[in-house]
């Protein structure tokens, strides 16, 4: 058995579909005024006829290909040089029926600059050959004017070699001068640095670098030593206040200070030396000499100070005083060995830091040398090239010409090369659908209309309004149910022809969330508004209402928009007497209430009350205690009353009803609203304190898959219906 089947379209072609369909005019006049401005462009063109020929250069010099290929591209320049060009002149107007200067009557100059554009010369891929085409408006010139540059061509190949002997020979002096100024400049350079080699003295600038960082470890080691041993000394002698109490009278001692100054200035120098001679250099040895002086003259006044104070406290009633006053004398040697240490570690790191900055001006150094050296052997390759190429071209000269040739003569061309028809049109197409496709970007950034139901839950979410359903857009958009159709029971499976199941399940779907809004609380009174009019709620009420009877509920259709009423339109039924007359007359509602010919009207599921006569101002009755007394009576009697009301922005109908329901439904439709109006209905309801139970999309692309299915296959219907009526004569 055949089951329905789903269309379904994914939101990126649904939403391209609709813009191709809403902007086709748009669309197909941009593309039609691009191709046809590039028809008119590319016929309005002058077409040029292109003659082509071949020419061959046999240079004997040349063996290596690429020096052969290089060789080729300088000789097409000069063959497309103005003198060339102009040598063949004479024989070019020599032909009374290809002579541009009678035909065309334009000068010398200008006949140069033609032929000069016209002309095109591009050596062959792995050839000693010329391609050589010139275009021209009559194919005859075309070929004429080629033959007399070709017959140059060949001429020229006898003086060639004499000319670029001379070109040769005016290069080489600038050459010369080149080479003599960049020699001066590296000279120069080592002078004013005085180092030959950057990189052999970066290498003993690091070298010094390294032992200087060396020795300061090694000195770091041998303090921590001293230290060790300063503390394991204080340790035995048990009176470290008395040790410091020495240091601090050494520290007072201006003779002893003067010595360790004089050992660090004296350190400092001879690492200072270190640097700039060698270890064995008599000045270095005299620095550390008199180092090792001073260092003994700092021990031997350490002594004279220390000497008595260390007898003293050395004293001892356990006869111990000479192992104290041993271990004291140590004591002092210690500090005076760590002070000297501390100042010979300042020397080094004073020395580092000096050797740093000399090492960090070498990688500018050696970019400046490597660019001199650089200048320099281009400036000596480049005369040395010159002068080969002289004594190659003198032989040259000496021998035969080089050999130059028409390998294929120019013929008359038969068809245009320019312009391309076909190409200008695939432009102008391409081109068209992209400015086509900027046009309808444009259109659609400055439409502010509602285009998709995206764009309303958006809205809504800000406001905390849910979407309570979406209707399709149908061309037939009013009385897809009518009073006169019979129960739910008797039209549960509809004829093969109805084809607007999607906008019934729509409806359906609306229903049952209408419905189910009063599960946890009672909402019997809804009131439909709009932002704007046209938007379709009249139809989407009268449906919902008969949806509602359908299923069982007493149903009040209620046309409260006196302005410009519908829902009698809909219904077939008059408008004499409506909801005016019950609120400005004493007459009972329930003597203009339209109950209709079908079962559901006459068993009281559906009724009507249409708009009536309009008033002249219709908020005045809207607002009355009558219509509060009637809301209340109607809330009582049905299970649901469904008010038509005007739009909310601008009008102040739907103002007056909507706090007094208990609940409000905003109507939007797709490409009608715009979202400021939209928003504004949405701003206005939250200011009334209304409560919006949603938000209900119209006129939404049958097509989209999201919110809308269409079922395609007609067996569904009439299957269902066979298997129904099987059953009932079976029961």
């Amino acid at each position: 058995m055949k089951a329905y089947s789903i269309r379904t379209f994914s939101p990126a072609p649904l939403r391209l579909g609709r813009v191709v369909r809403k902007h086709l005019f748009a669309i197909i006049s941009t593309i039609s005024v691009a191709v046809g401005g590039a028809i008119i462009y590319t016929f309005s063109q002058p077409f040029m006829y292109e003659s082509k020929a071949t020419f061959l250069i046999d240079n004997p010099l040349v063996e290596n290909a690429n020096e052969g290929s290089s060789n080729l591209y300088t000789q097409a320049s000069i063959l497309s040089s103005s003198p060339i060009i102009e040598s063949a002149l004479p024989k070019i107007t020599s032909d009374p029926l290809s002579d541009p200067l009678r035909k065309s009557k334009v000068s010398k100059e200008e006949l140069l600059k033609q032929i000069s554009e016209n002309l095109v010369i591009t050596p062959a891929k792995d050839a000693k050959v010329l391609n050589i085409s010139y275009s021209d408006r009559s194919p005859q010139t075309a070929s004429n004017i080629l033959q007399a540059l070709l017959t140059t061509y060949k001429a020229y190949g006898v003086t060639k070699a004499s000319q670029s002997t001379k070109l040769i020979q005016a290069k080489i002096p600038e050459a010369q001068k080149q080479l003599e100024q960049t020699s001066t400049a590296l000279t120069r350079f080592r002078q004013q640095n005085n180092i030959t080699d950057p990189d052999s003295y970066a290498a003993s600038i690091y070298t010094m670098k390294q032992g200087l960082e060396t020795q300061a470890q090694e000195l770091q080691i041998k303090m921590a030593q001293s230290q060790r041993q300063l503390q394991e000394l204080q340790r035995q002698v048990g009176r470290p206040a008395d040790v410091a109490i020495s240091s601090a009278i050494l520290s007072q001692d201006s003779n002893y200070q003067v010595l360790v100054k004089q050992f660090q200035e004296a350190q400092t120098n001879y690492f200072l030396e270190l640097t700039r001679f060698k270890e064995a250099h008599p000045r270095v040895q005299a620095l550390r000499d008199r180092r090792d002086r001073i260092y003994s003259l700092m021990q031997a006044q350490a002594g004279s100070i220390l000497g008595g104070k260390v007898s003293e406290t050395g004293v001892s009633t356990e006869g111990t005083s000479s192992i104290k006053q041993n271990l004291a004398t140590q004591l002092f040697d210690t500090q005076t060995l760590i002070a000297t240490q501390t100042a010979e570690l300042g020397s080094l790191r004073g020395a580092q830091v000096r050797v740093e900055q000399v090492f960090a001006q070498i990688p500018q150094l050696q970019q400046t040398y490597v660019e001199l050296q650089r200048q320099f052997k281009q400036a000596s390759d480049r005369l040395t090239q010159l002068s080969q190429k002289l004594e190659e071209m003198k032989i040259l000269e000496a021998r035969e010409s080089s050999s130059w040739q028409i390998l294929e003569a120019p013929s008359i061309p038969k068809y245009p090369v320019s312009p391309n028809v076909l190409l200008n049109l695939i432009l102008a197409g391409v081109g068209g659908i992209v400015l086509a496709i900027i046009l309808v970007a444009i259109l659609e950034n400055s439409n502010d209309r509602l285009q998709e139901v995206a764009h309303v839950q958006t809205l809504g979410t800000l406001n905390n309004f849910p979407v309570l359903g979406a209707i399709p857009y149908l061309s037939l958009n009013a009385k897809l149910l009518s009073p006169s159709a019979p129960l739910i029971s008797d039209r549960a499976f509809l004829p093969p022809s109805y084809t607007h199941s999607a906008f019934t399940e729509a409806i359906n779907s609306l229903a049952l969330n209408i419905r189910n809004l009063s599960a946890h609380k009672t909402i019997k009174t809804i009131a439909f508004t709009s932002s704007i009019p046209a938007e379709g709620k009249s139809t989407l009420i009268y449906n919902l209402g008969l949806t509602l009877a359908d299923l069982g509920h007493k149903v009040l259709l209620i046309d409260a928009d006196m302005r410009k009423p519908t829902l009698h339109t809909l219904a077939g039924i008059t408008n004499k007497l409506g909801l005016s007359q019950a609120i400005a007359t004493k007459l009972p509602w329930q003597q203009i209430i339209h109950t209709g010919d079908s079962s559901q009207f006459s068993e009281g599921y559906l009724h009507m009350i249409t708009a009536g006569l309009t008033p002249q101002n219709p908020m005045i009755l809207l607002e009355s205690q009558k219509m509060q007394k009637l809301i209340q009576e109607w809330h009582q009697s049905y299970d649901y009353v469904l008010i038509d009301t005007p739009p909310i922005v601008g009008i102040t109908d739907a103002q007056c009803l909507a706090p007094k329901m208990d609940a409000v439904v905003l109507v939007t439709a797709i490409e009608k609203a715009t979202k400021q109006a939209i928003a504004r209905a949405m701003e206005i309801l939250k200011i009334n304190n209304c409560n919006v139970a949603g938000i209900l999309v119209n006129l939404v692309d049958k097509h989209d898959s999201t919110y809308c299915h269409d079922y395609s296959a007609s067996e569904y219907y009439t299957k269902s219906q066979s298997l129904l009526a099987a059953s009932n004569s079976e029961s």
